[in-house]
């Protein structure tokens, strides 16, 4: 049985989608320190100062000198959960909204996104802590919820008419699920509760925002091999044209010789079906095409 266990997590890790393999991860590491905090629990008693200065080392700490002591912490605190529930609600939130992220701009973006946003909610909580709230004292923070928010406002931006079916309150748009997530973290800081949380969570919205906006304007990062083109989430609306000419035979798209003879050849789709298309993803999610419309989208997207 560990044998099999052990083989699915191997397939996840180097197969599997990189949303799997995030939440994977964030699991992974949830079981190694709760093991760690048994092990503490044996040898110290529950409790023990020593799991905390355990868990501080993979936590942000909002403390310069320690931040430069303890770069990593820069990524490890977004895969650090230390309660169970906070592990789940994380895990579920960032399932619902990364399989709508990643089908609305493509798996590639799944990772790229959760740094990006985990490492603006962290900026947000440094900049805070720094200027405003602590500024004697170092304020720690671990989770992957400003990460999570950074999927949730990139969704938003994508397809804010998306529309997502809610226990007992049936279909509700994802701009009023997403209004009502920040306006809770919103009122989180008014009533002083877990501030730095909270301040986290906004900074993970924003980077969600602006993780979008560099996409739609044509910006990439490199590093994950996207292209610089913005049409995976804005199709090239334009029917394309390919004519033959004197010398030589006409050619399709895959360049093969038409059966046209001198005839231009169009592609199959055109402006008005793209955006046909794109509205029924913004009111019903990607779920709800058609294998021909998923095929037209795909070779707009080209």
């Amino acid at each position: 049985m560990f044998d099999s266990i052990w083989q699915d997590i191997k397939n996840q890790l180097s197969r599997g989608t990189r949303l799997n393999q995030l939440m994977l991860i964030n699991v992974i590491v949830f079981i190694v320190v709760l093991f760690v905090r048994i092990g503490f629990n044996i040898a110290y008693g529950a409790g023990h100062s020593s799991f905390f200065s355990f868990t501080e080392m993979l936590s942000f700490h909002s403390d310069t000198l320690y931040l430069l002591k303890h770069p990593w912490i820069l990524v490890t605190h977004m895969f650090l959960h230390v309660g169970v529930w906070h592990l789940i609600w994380n895990m579920l939130m960032l399932y619902w909204f990364g399989n709508i992220v990643g089908d609305l701009i493509g798996n590639k973006a799944i990772l790229p996104l959760y740094l990006f946003s985990g490492f603006v909610g962290a900026l947000a909580i440094y900049i805070f802590s720094r200027l405003f709230a602590y500024p004697s004292a170092a304020v720690v923070a671990y989770g992957a919820s400003a990460a999570v928010m950074g999927f949730i406002l990139a969704a938003t931006i994508i397809a804010p008419d998306y529309l997502m079916h809610l226990l007992l309150l049936g279909p509700v748009k994802l701009k009023y699920i997403a209004m009502v997530v920040v306006l809770l973290d919103l009122v989180g800081l008014a009533e002083n509760s877990n501030t730095g949380g909270h301040i986290g969570h906004l900074g993970g919205a924003l980077g969600g925002v602006l993780f979008i906006w560099w996409l739609r304007n044509g910006y990439s990062l490199p590093d994950w091999n996207f292209k610089r083109s913005p049409a995976r989430i804005i199709p090239m609306r334009k029917t394309v044209r390919v004519t033959s000419d004197k010398t030589s035979e006409p050619k399709t798209q895959t360049g093969q010789p038409s059966a046209s003879g001198g005839k231009s050849v169009e592609t199959p789709f055109t402006e008005n079906e793209i955006d046909r298309i794109l509205d029924k993803i913004r009111v019903k999610g990607i779920g709800s095409l058609t294998s021909e419309e998923r095929k037209t989208l795909d070779q707009a997207g080209k």
